[in-house]
């Protein structure tokens, strides 16, 4: 059972119940709750206050972690990520959500440390900046608002050159010839801008401002009612007091890092309450009771049902869903087929009408995963670390199959590595020869694609035929099963003796084919041909249609299964790029003559080239074969377009509930 058939489910139970049973619900993450249709009598709850409050809350939680990991950062290993989550049981659940809001409150006071530090940082900033800009006032004696005397007028401000008291006072004669009266003084001066006070009598202050002014000069930003000096110590002291603020509140925060699992916690806990306050705009309620509906595995259906009217007054309701209605879409596979789950699902689900292609895909893919990186040595890579992982970690459903993908990709590499003779490269002949003087005969169990390419090449081109011809068996499945039996044969046998045919023929240009399987083969495709052409026009009604359909159904059969067989050839071209550089790398580690200097040479470039080789074509391999089953496979039978189940279930971060059922 690949794809599992779901039933529509109904509840009807008592107000009181409800969040016990929304909750258990929750817990179990089986039932995948629709819209319940509008009625007068019933009335649907508003949850967007509670929503807001729930979401403001998560963020307060997951500010205060960030805080916290900034000032008591959390030792992790590279490979912590593949941890999976705590257990905890429902009641364990119920005693910890208990202490939420304390929990909350101290997520608040992380915070409001946290904006007290930036506060300060900023206010110290500030006061840099006014230091800096009184600086160069510091030799000036009175304070910088002082604007004169019942007689004088005072200007104290920047001009924007180098100037000394003399060549002010020239200028301020040339500038202002007017002014008898004036005098002035240099605090501190630059060739950029000169520190000065300018006195004059009260009756001159207009005409020697604007006279300032036509010289560039601007008064200081910075002032203050104390002298420069005096400002300069208070804003220093000012900042060492925030500092040691800023002190404080680190160490403070410090002493909240015995909170981290309860931070965890609220997060999650109020991703629950959010999760579930979105379902509940779904529902409908009458004054007593309420009504629900969604979908629920076929597996499942019976067992939640007898459960809920076990524990609670409620009537459970399971139907089939109509025949116009389009249920979500639930795949369960074994371990060898579930781990490609993944790659489908990048590409669409199966609608349900279609037959889930994971089970189908699988072998072929991890076939052809295996020939693209095609070194033994780097499948054992892979197969040792997954191992690892699965045996070290207690892995979660998604990272297992994950970890079981690059398992099976990885036994796939190794056989196809030993079936090459690619162990690293060639690094077992490059040592014997080089450090032994002893010539290692090739490791190839079947032969090594670097000396035949060609050979690989028409393997490929066989191993693609298959593939595609698996994918037509599909179809004529799936036709033959919706009862469209002539169509069945008349879209796939005529495909097939086409192709068939010309695989000789075309494998004739290579190498020497026998002359009776040539002729076969010539026979077999034109009878392909001729039935394609007979055939592919059968739903128009005049003859002429029928022609011009048949000769176009056969113009794409001929350059589409062309076009799609020539693409296997990739498996030749990424499995030859991985032994080929994989040699280089072995090469370039053996060029020092002497030998100690050469074992350390090899060693480093083994070490690093392989690593950078084995990552690079990890991922060619990977987008590869996507390639072929989404373009070549999947195009001869697959549609897709189904929705995926998503149930109400706890899709928490850090903690998950022993009561999760493990086989949804």
């Amino acid at each position: 059972m690949a794809k599992i058939a779901m039933k529509r489910i109904e509840i009807l139970a008592l107000i009181e119940d409800s969040k016990m049973i929304l909750d258990s619900l929750q817990r179990k993450g089986i039932v995948e709750i629709s819209d319940y249709e509008e009625h007068e009598a019933l009335y649907k709850l508003s949850t967007s206050q509670s929503l807001s409050i729930f979401e403001k809350s998560k963020a307060t939680a997951v500010s205060a972690q960030t805080v916290l990991d900034m000032y008591v950062p959390q030792k992790t290993s590279l490979l912590s990520a593949m941890e999976g989550r705590k257990e905890l049981t429902a009641s364990e659940f119920i005693s910890k959500s208990e202490n939420a809001d304390a929990t909350l409150r101290k997520c608040y006071e992380l915070n409001a440390l946290y904006k007290s530090i930036t506060e300060n940082r900023i206010e110290i900033v500030r006061n840099e900046a006014s230091m800096d800009s009184i600086r160069p006032w510091l030799d000036l004696d009175i304070s910088m608002k002082v604007k004169g005397t019942v007689e004088t007028q005072v200007f104290i401000g920047n001009l924007p050159s180098l100037f000394t008291k003399e060549s002010l006072l020239l200028a301020l004669s040339e500038t202002l010839p007017e002014v008898e009266e004036i005098d002035a003084q240099v605090v501190c001066s630059s060739k950029d801008q000169s520190c000065a006070i300018v006195f004059c009598m009260k009756g001159d202050a207009p005409a020697v401002e604007q006279g300032l002014r036509e010289m560039g000069f601007v008064r200081p930003a910075e002032t203050g009612v104390t002298i420069p000096k005096e400002h300069f110590e208070e804003l220093e002291k000012k900042n060492i007091q925030l500092k040691k603020k800023i002190e404080d509140a680190e160490e403070s925060i410090k002493t909240f890092a015995d909170i981290r699992d309860e931070l965890e916690f609220v997060i999650d806990y109020f991703a629950l309450r959010i999760e579930k306050y979105e379902s509940l705009k779904k529902i409908s309620l009458s004054k007593n009771t309420f009504i629900l509906k969604g979908y629920i595995s076929e597996n499942h259906a019976v067992s939640i049902a007898k459960e809920l009217e076990q524990k609670y007054a409620a009537a459970v309701t399971i139907t089939q869903p109509e025949e116009d209605e389009e249920p979500p879409i639930l795949l369960k596979n074994n371990a060898f087929a579930a781990p490609v789950e993944s790659v489908t699902e990048m590409y669409s689900l199966p609608n349900n009408d279609d037959v889930d292609p994971n089970p189908i895909m699988a072998f072929f893919y991890y076939m052809f995963f295996g020939i693209m990186l095609s070194d033994g040595g780097y499948g054992l890579v892979m197969v040792i670390a997954m191992l690892i992982a699965k045996k070290k970690f207690n892995l979660e459903e998604k990272t297992k199959k994950t970890v079981n993908f690059f398992l099976y990709c990885g036994l796939s590499t190794v056989f196809w590595g030993a079936m090459f003779g690619g162990w690293f490269g060639d690094i077992i002949q490059i040592v014997g020869k080089q450090f032994f003087d002893k010539d290692i005969p090739s490791l190839a169990l079947w032969f090594e694609p670097v000396r035949d390419p060609m050979k690989l090449l028409l393997y490929s081109f066989l191993f693609g035929i298959i593939h595609l011809f698996v994918g037509l068996g599909v179809r004529f499945s799936i036709l033959w099963k919706l009862g469209k039996k002539l169509d069945a044969i008349l879209d796939v046998v005529p495909v097939y003796l086409l192709v068939l045919g010309a695989a000789p023929l075309g494998a004739g240009v290579v190498i020497a084919v026998p002359v009776a399987i040539a002729t076969i083969g010539k026979y077999l495709a034109m009878a392909g041909a001729v039935l394609i052409v007979l055939t592919s026009g059968r739903s128009t009604k005049n003859i002429v249609g029928k022609l011009g359909g048949g000769l176009y159904g056969l113009y794409n059969a001929g350059a589409g299964y062309m076009s799609d067989i020539l693409s296997y050839s990739r498996l030749l071209a990424l499995g030859l790029s991985t032994g080929v550089i994989a040699s280089v790398v072995n090469v370039l580690g053996t060029i020092p003559s002497n030998l100690v200097t050469k074992a350390f040479m090899l060693i480093f470039v083994f070490v690093i080239g392989h690593t950078v080789n084995i990552a690079v074509n990890l991922i060619g391999s990977y987008v590869h074969t996507n390639r072929l089953q989404y373009v070549e496979f999947f195009s001869k039978f697959y549609e897709g377009g189904g929705r995926a189940f998503t149930p109400l279930k706890a899709d928490t971060k850090y903690y998950r509930f022993k009561e999760e059922v493990k086989d949804v």
